[in-house]
């Protein structure tokens, strides 16, 4: 495991007589030696100070000494007039891989936490916490890319996004075995979205929702055996009272019309009566079948609900001769008449228990029975 911790954070012109150091991990990093502890090496990089540790450096390259000045050019030779075709014994140059980001945590005490980034094994920054995890300084320049991170013997431990020099995006940590440990979502650095921490047998110990790197939402903890335990509703850090759900509204009545009308059983047929506040407005008259008779006065657009009174009153059906409607019930829905330009566009009768029984529609004042 690297073990650099930086000693200053602050940036240094560029480096006069750098030697390169290959630690056993494999990291080359270009520094000045600047001391010499009993088991360190103080140097400097250009991107501040740091400490290296004698058991951990494989070998130290020298710097290269300054090349000789160039020779002088040698004279021009005769160049022939003809044009011979040239061909290019070149090779085109492969692509350069993609630089490789990792980072390390490296903790110098108990109240500061560091992130050092790594290009390609090549420290290029540093970001500093608090013991609280509040960011104190960043030295270096953190590029956009995934880093990862890893245990000593090699495992993946961390993945994670940065865009525009921060943590953006999912981040992943692992357990030693492999598991999914944690699960958090980042905006700018600061956690925002779903936090979800697991044990190693992958059951959810803390459920939490971020907005701004506050707890906004439910924040749930759970026992051995992944029930919930306890849980709080957050707003903005503070506990606070659960929004109460949603009720549905009931829908809005159907407002019926202020027309009231009355049957009045004759025969052959029946004769309804319409009037508005008390005041007569018209009246239909329907054979048996329910066809228009004779119709008089104007009756407003829209539909008119009748309901039965008090006693018994019944009516033939002109299409079963011997059949009897009876309405022996009070207060029950009869009738509706859906009137348009003052003409009946629209019956239905019903039964005891509030259904359509029948349905008729109206050409010409004839009915013509629909259901």
């Amino acid at each position: 495991m690297r073990s650099l911790i930086y000693i200053s954070f602050m940036l240094l012109p560029a480096l006069c007589a750098a030697d390169t150091f290959v630690l056993k991990d494999g990291t080359r990093l270009e520094a000045e030696e600047t001391g010499e502890m009993e088991n360190t090496l103080l140097v400097r990089t250009k991107y501040g100070s740091l400490t290296i540790s004698k058991a951990d450096v494989q070998e130290r390259i020298p710097s290269a000494p300054a090349s000789a000045p160039a020779a002088a050019p040698a004279p021009a030779a005769e160049v022939s007039t003809a044009q011979p075709v040239a061909v290019s014994t070149t090779q085109p140059a492969a692509p350069e891989p993609a630089p490789r980001f990792t980072f390390e945590t490296v903790l110098p005490s108990t109240s500061t936490r560091l992130l050092v980034y790594y290009e390609n094994g090549v420290a290029i920054a540093t970001e500093t916490f608090d013991a609280a995890g509040l960011p104190v300084s960043t030295e270096g320049a953190v590029k956009d890319g995934t880093y990862t991170e890893y245990y000593p013997d090699g495992r993946l431990k961390t993945v994670k996004s940065v865009l525009g020099g921060r943590t953006s995006g999912t981040l992943k940590a692992y357990y030693p075995s492999g598991t999914l440990q944690l699960e958090a979502y980042y905006l700018g650095g600061l956690k925002d979205g779903a936090f979800r921490y697991f044990s190693e047998d992958g059951k959810p110990l803390l459920e939490a929702s971020y907005r701004g790197d506050r707890l906004n939402g439910w924040k749930k903890e759970f026992d051995d055996a992944g029930a919930v335990k306890s849980q709080i509703y957050y707003e903005d850090d503070r506990p606070s009272e659960p929004p109460k759900p949603k009720v549905a509204a009931e829908p809005a009545k159907e407002q019926e019309s202020p027309v009231t009308g009355k049957i009045i059983l004759l025969a052959r047929g029946e004769q309804v009566l319409f009037k508005l506040n008390g005041r007569y407005l018209g009246k239909i008259q329907l054979d048996r079948r329910f066809n228009i008779i004779s119709q008089e006065g104007k009756i407003p657009d829209g539909s008119i609900k009748i309901y039965s009174e008090e006693g018994n009153f019944s009516r033939n059906y002109g299409s079963r001769a011997s059949g009897v409607e009876t309405f022996n019930w009070a207060g029950k829905l009869a009738r509706e008449f859906i009137f348009e330009g003052n003409r009946l566009k629209l019956l239905k009768t019903f039964d005891i228990t509030g259904k359509v029984a029948t349905e008729y529609t109206y050409k010409e004042d004839i009915a013509i029975k629909q259901k």
